[in-house]
């Protein structure tokens, strides 16, 4: 993402987008997991704010912002945001650990 930049041609850059969405998936995967109490949804605009950060930094530092990289970044963090939903709907409950009640 902050790489040194250079021409890419059409199969890196297939390869570019794939990397920044499953990176950016794993961002909010990341955010989840270290921030439980985090809603899903802000954890969400978190991770597509951290993109768009990096796409802006990279102004300053010689590269150019691509919003075809935002996009890739949006779409990892919204597929992710769907495995979540979908995984903490659907996942099996843990069974009562409390103390067993009397007889």
């Amino acid at each position: 993402m902050l790489a040194p930049g250079g021409t890419i041609e059409s199969e890196k850059l297939i390869w570019d987008k794939a990397a920044h969405f499953i990176a950016f998936g794993l961002i909010l995967w990341s955010l989840g997991v270290l921030f439980r109490r985090l809603p899903r949804t802000w954890a969400a605009l978190l991770a597509i704010a951290l993109g768009a950060a990096v796409e802006e930094v990279q102004r300053y530092i010689g590269r150019d912002p691509s919003w075809g990289d935002l996009l890739a970044d949006a779409l990892g963090v919204a597929t992710a945001l769907v495995i979540w939903v979908v995984w903490r709907r659907f996942r099996p409950r843990e069974a009562f650990q409390g103390p067993t009640p009397r007889q």
